[in-house]
């Protein structure tokens, strides 16, 4: 399971956001996307990172949610989400881009693609289409759906892709 190992790479990626700790380099803006690189245990990591524009659900409260897309160590790709809480335990967090419908399964407070093609086609999606709506469910039962903006995302996705070679 590839995706657990990085379970400790995406808290420390969320923590270094979250506190805007000087480890973290912001890069550059397009739209709703962020670039971002980083040196977990010596080796640059770069991201892209958003917030959804609009959240809507059951919840009373609730940290930010966000979504990445992360360049992994052979130049894949690998999506991961946080709804800002920890998700029920064996629940999928369910993704709708544009009408194509894809699963995440989720550990915690993050969630991710089931393996590498996931990933790929999720981004591939990404690229194509404009908006992205995340379902999760917390383990209080409660629900979010998430709506993030896809503008900028192929600009931010080709820049992370460029630094991190």
């Amino acid at each position: 399971m590839k995706k657990l190992s990085y379970f400790v790479v995406y808290t420390i990626i969320f923590m270094l956001y979250s506190v805007g700790a000087i480890a973290q380099v912001k890069d550059k803006t397009f739209k709703a996307w962020t670039v971002y690189t980083t040196n977990l245990q010596g080796q640059k990591t770069c991201y892209i990172a958003s917030f959804p524009k609009s959240k809507t659900g059951n919840y009373k409260r609730r940290d930010e949610p966000y979504f990445l897309v992360t360049n992994i160590e052979d130049g894949s790709d690998e999506v991961s989400t946080s709804a800002g809480y920890k998700y029920k335990k064996n629940s999928d967090v369910r993704v709708n881009i544009n009408g194509k419908k894809f699963k995440m399964f989720t550990k915690g407070e993050l969630a991710w693609a089931s393996d590498s093609i996931g990933d790929t086609q999720m981004v591939k999606t990404m690229k194509k289409k404009n908006t992205m709506n995340v379902r999760g469910t917390s383990i209080k039962g409660t629900y979010s759906i998430d709506r993030y903006s896809l503008s900028g995302f192929t600009a931010a996705h080709k820049r992370m892709k460029s630094l991190c070679k």
